[in-house]
């Protein structure tokens, strides 16, 4: 029984060079490895914020929480901020008691907490920092995400894809020429589209800093950098 369990891992061991022999050709050949990255300024923000309202009956609660919320969607509303753009979700309450000895007794103190979670597109950058404060002025008690981003994900990705292709075949023509070899066509590709978030590139103040930076500007992203990748075999002649 040990000796088969040693012979399968061994055969799953050898499993990545017999797949990597496979999409190489027999045949002189060049293997050239296209990368790319596109930094770009961000254009939006989405925000996750929470409210909270703790009371001793659970309809004073709920009923405090909801116009809490109100009051920011009216704020959000004044700021140009589309409905289609915001999203609340359905109020959540539950029942805390205080606990006395690690023992819940008839007797022990309860208070009912009504949550509810608002989420924000933001597509002006320049009132991030005004929907920010109205979030908290409102009672809004916790900002618990701002992620900044690129409404043109989508194409921004398309052109990182396309320089990675681009560099790849400029690879292969200029070691091709300088060989003094014939670059022949595209024997295989291999290509994993990123499926993580553009990696952020943090703009940070320092207190020395010049005393003009406003306090938006300490919300904003210096840019976003979209990154790609792809292996590509080419076959060669004389």
């Amino acid at each position: 029984m040990k000796l088969k369990t040693l012979a399968i891992a061994a055969m799953v061991a050898m499993l990545p060079l017999t797949t990597m022999a496979a999409e190489l050709p027999d045949g002189p050949h060049i293997v050239t490895t296209g990368t790319s990255s596109i930094n770009v300024v961000p254009d939006m923000a989405t925000l996750m914020i929470d409210v909270s309202v703790t009371n001793k009956e659970a309809a004073e609660a709920k009923k405090q929480n909801d116009e809490r919320v109100a009051k920011y969607m009216d704020l959000l509303e004044k700021n140009g901020i589309a409905k289609a753009d915001i999203a609340a979700a359905n109020i959540q309450t539950r029942l805390d008691y205080s606990y006395s000895s690690g023992i819940i007794s008839s007797k022990a103190a309860k208070e009912y907490v009504a949550t509810r979670q608002v989420k924000v597109t933001v597509r002006n950058l320049d009132k991030l920092n005004t929907l920010l404060d109205g979030a908290l002025s409102s009672g809004l008690n916790e900002i618990r995400d701002i992620h900044l981003g690129v409404v043109k994900d989508d194409a921004f990705r398309a052109e990182a894809r396309k320089k990675a292709v681009d560099d790849a075949i400029a690879q292969a023509k200029d070691l091709a020429k300088d060989f003094g070899v014939t670059l022949g066509s595209v024997y295989s590709i291999s290509y994993r589209a990123p499926n993580s978030e553009p990696a952020p590139m943090m703009r940070t103040y320092k207190a020395e800093s010049d005393s003009s930076t406003s306090a938006d500007q300490t919300y904003q992203q210096q840019s976003i950098s979209f990154d790609d990748r792809v292996d590509v075999v080419f076959d060669i002649k004389p």
